[in-house]
């Protein structure tokens, strides 16, 4: 197994973020609104392994978080279509659940888009919770917009 690294998210990361957000997304960011979240204050974070395909460094995955008062909000989070499947969601979730918890935030929120049924498994899996809904809230290429669910995990210090 190759060495995993969650780093800062950077501007030189963008291209390689921006590349995994149109193949990973259905309505993807743009380079603005990602380069809008590096400056915001918002935790933005990359994966990176080491040795991964012969390759000396690749990106798997990132995610962006949006620190509130007493909660926090996940953005955006993914992972590259051909690593997906391997644990890098759960494992990037993980450790800002545990840095949140070490900042004294209460809650994590993130919305999942309705049809996204391996998503919202894996949040299920790691005690999230449906707390509402988002009617028409993700735009869909010539259809109606999706709703998306609005979840919630409550954290605890262990």
């Amino acid at each position: 197994m190759s060495e995993l690294r969650l780093l800062p998210m950077a501007v030189r990361d963008l291209d390689e973020v921006l590349a995994i957000e149109q193949r990973a997304h259905l309505a993807p960011w743009t380079k603005g609104q990602l380069t809008d979240s590096l400056t915001a204050g918002n935790w933005a974070y990359v994966l990176r392994a080491l040795g991964v395909d012969d390759a000396p460094d690749t990106l798997l995955g990132y995610c962006v978080l949006m620190p509130g008062v007493d909660d926090i909000s996940l953005l955006n989070i993914a992972v590259d279509p051909s690593y997906q499947g391997q644990g890098y969601a759960k494992k990037m979730l993980l450790v800002m659940e545990d840095q949140a918890i070490a900042k004294n935030f209460l809650k994590l929120f993130l919305e999942v888009r309705a049809s996204n049924a391996p998503a919202i498994g894996l949040y299920q899996k790691m005690h999230y919770q449906q707390v509402g809904i988002r009617k028409a809230y993700y735009p869909v290429h010539e259809a109606p917009r999706e709703d998306a669910l609005v979840m919630m995990k409550e954290l605890v210090k262990p």
